[in-house]
């Protein structure tokens, strides 16, 4: 039975009420009093609607359901449900019986059937029995739990440490059979308000699993709730309950839960004709059982496996962990003889006059670590994320060095908050990986490395608001791929020479230029420069591949560079407050580029030795493009209303091929300049001044 069909049991068991639950004829007391009469049943059906603040917190709904009812007997279905803050639900379906002795006690006996989803989404099936005794001030019961046969199913792994390593333990999520009693006394009562009353509880359970790996929970558990009956405000047979929920085991230790419930009973008060008296009360109190089937999440024996990073596959090893609580966490990290050191957040953010230097191999590791098992993949958690404050803005925060890993740190303020800027001189790096940091408010650059080798790797950092540049490298040989520089006093990436591969980064309204580099020699894909005070990209030299860039409403120049050696492809360059393109010569190729709606030319080149193919330009607000001579190749480029001309130059030159091109619907010529090359099918219409064809 599933948790969605308890509306139409609900509804089924409402329709036997209305049939059976009524008794005809008068029934008078002893003392000659009328007990009940005809369409006044003495129990009447109600539901009730509980919150209970807990761990989790869950709201409770509950159906109370009189099937056959006489003065002293009462059969009736008790259909429940809940639903957990975080996730899971529980529906538990029960039937009951209770009769009453001489009107000053009463024994009951009940089963339900109960069905969980917990929040792993798993579901469990349990049967409960139960049996209890009542009268007017004690009461005494016992319930027993039978879950289904076997039910062990998964659940989601953790991060342990196992014998100084840390490791994936697998689990798995049980049901427990198990066992509760308590007995209650009335501790006072106020009969001029509601009948108001206090009843106290004590008792304990006991719960267990098959499993050689699992705990058993067991402890005490005491309660308390205030009842206020016959409410004015509600109507008469409702009720106020609020209680509160003491216990312990040595699973889930101190719990403590409070809860506020109201009944409403269904019916017309005009077919009321009394209040219940006490014991009537007591025939139709809640029954008290656990709230839940009890389930908890156990290691599967034998379920470790050795941990590995979830995204670079490096295994942790051995470890040694650190907090705020560490004294002196410099030396522990220097002196770890460990392969990693994890710094956990759990104690709060870490605040570092003196740098933490990481050394030669070591791992260096935030808390909130990704992690997989090394065998099956299962991926966990390890820790709480953890900031860390540089106090001192003379020096780094983390200094790193060669065959090192620095993972997962929020870092703020120092002068940089990762660097090989050592006091000796700035330090060159051999097979670095350094990633997922996030580094803000350093009083220089936030990232600060000399040259960085072919083996090491710069990747989903994040540098934002410093006072230098958000990335300053020497010499990148290694890989820059998906850091972010955002808002930083400098440039957001400063690369004085890139061998490299830098790709997929994004550099967003920084003071100075998105992405500097004095000389490209290596791969220059797929990055993004937005709304930069300066120039987007700007170079010295290209002699490597810049490809599938963006850069728009930058402040001068999409792209800047003295000269083109190699090749430049399919680039955007958009809305810039200057030239979309702007270089002296070209010597490689320059194709399937974009230049669109800049403040000034789209392509602003002096000469062209080498090929200039299918680029365009459109809309910008001086000419398309604009060089002075062609001595190479320059086809099918094409350029369409901008201010000025499409395409305004000097010379194609002798040796140069200017064939295939279009210009449309400029401001002014379409081509303007002379050949002494080859020059051929050069097209345009609309242009403002003519030039439509060249020559």
């Amino acid at each position: 039975m599933s948790c969605r069909l308890l509306p139409a049991v609900i509804a089924m068991v409402l329709c036997c009420t209305s049939l059976l639950a009524q008794s005809s004829g008068l029934v008078m007391t002893t003392s000659g009093e009328l007990a009940y009469a005809a369409n006044d049943p003495p129990y009447r059906a109600y539901a009730s609607l509980t919150g209970r603040a807990d761990d989790p917190s869950r709201v409770h709904t509950d159906l109370f359901a009189p099937i056959i009812a006489t003065h002293d007997d009462l059969l009736f279905a008790d259909v429940r449900g809940q639903f957990l803050y975080g996730g899971g639900a529980e529906g538990n379906l029960g039937l009951a019986y209770r009769h009453m002795f001489g009107g000053s006690h009463l024994a009951g006996v009940y089963g339900f059937y109960d069905v969980k989803e917990s929040k792993n989404e798993n579901t469990f099936h349990q049967a409960t029995l139960g049996v209890e005794c009542l009268s007017d001030v004690w009461e005494m019961r016992w319930n027993g739990y039978l879950p289904e046969g076997g039910s062990a199913q998964a659940a989601n792994a953790t991060a342990v440490i196992s014998a100084g390593n840390l490791v994936v333990q697998n689990n798995v999520e049980r049901a427990y059979f198990g066992t509760d009693a308590e007995i209650g006394v009335l501790l006072w009562r106020l009969p001029t308000w509601c009948d108001t009353e206090l009843r106290g509880y004590a008792g304990g359970f006991h719960f267990d699993t098959n499993s050689p790996a699992a705990t058993s929970i067991a402890g005490p558990r005491l309660r308390a709730e205030v009842r206020s009956f016959d409410l004015p405000f509600l109507a008469m047979d409702s009720r106020l309950t609020v209680g509160l929920q003491y216990q312990y085991d040595n699973v889930r230790e101190s719990q403590t839960s409070a809860t506020f419930g109201v009944r409403m009973p269904f019916g017309f008060d005009r077919n009321r004709r009394r209040k219940m008296t006490r014991m009537e009360r007591r025939m139709t109190d809640a029954i008290v059982r656990d709230v839940d089937v009890v389930s908890e999440v156990t290691p599967v024996p034998g379920g470790k496996e050795m941990a590995q990073h979830a995204k670079y596959d490096f295994e942790i090893g051995s470890v040694t962990v650190v907090d705020a609580r560490t004294e002196d966490l410099q030396t522990v990290v220097a002196n770890a003889t460990t392969d990693s050191v994890i710094i956990n957040g759990t104690y709060g953010e870490i605040r570092l006059s003196d740098p933490i230097e990481v050394q030669d191999g070591q791992q260096l590791l935030g808390g909130g670590l990704p992690v997989k098992g090394a065998v099956t993949g299962v991926e966990a958690i390890f820790g709480t994320p953890v900031r860390l404050v540089g106090t001192d803005p003379a020096r780094a925060v983390i200094l790193t060095a060669d065959h090192s890993v620095i993972s997962g740190f929020d870092i703020h303020g120092g002068l940089h908050g990762i660097s090989s800027d050592l006091p000796g001189g700035l330090d060159n790096l051999v097979d670095v990986l350094i990633f997922s940091n996030n580094v803000t408010g350093a009083d220089d650059s936030g990232f600060r490395f000399g040259e960085l080798d072919v083996d090491s790797v710069i990747a989903h950092n994040r540098a934002t608001g410093n006072g230098g540049h958000g990335f300053d490298v020497e010499l990148n040989e290694g890989e820059f791929v998906q850091n972010n520089a955002l808002g930083n006093e400098g440039n957001g990436f400063d690369l004085f020479d890139n061998h490299g591969t830098v790709s997929l980064n994004r550099s967003l309204r920084n003071e100075g230029f998105g992405f500097f580099a004095d000389d490209n020699s290596g791969d220059f894909n797929h990055n993004e420069s937005y709304e930069n005070e300066l120039s987007g990209f700007d170079f010295l030299d290209n002699n490597g591949s810049i490809v599938g860039n963006l850069s728009a409403d930058n402040g001068l120049q999409g792209y800047t560079f003295a000269a083109n050696n190699d090749l430049v492809e399919d680039n955007w360059a958009f809305d810039n407050g200057s030239l979309g393109f702007d270089f002296d010569d070209n010597n490689g190729t320059i194709q399937d580029n974009l230049a669109f709606d800049n403040g000034d030319v789209g392509f602003d080149f002096a000469d062209n030795y080498g090929d200039f193919l299918d680029n365009v330009a459109s809309g910008n607000g001086l000419y398309g493009f604009s060089f002075n001579d062609n001595f190479g190749n320059f086809l099918r480029n094409g350029a369409d209303s901008n201010d000025d001309s499409g395409f305004d130059f000097v010379e194609n030159a002798i040796g140069g091929t200017f064939s295939d091109n279009v210009a449309n619907e400029n401001g002014s010529f379409g081509y303007d300049g002379i050949n002494n090359g080859t020059a051929n099918n050069n097209t345009g219409s609309g242009n403002g001044d003519g030039g439509n064809t060249f020559p």
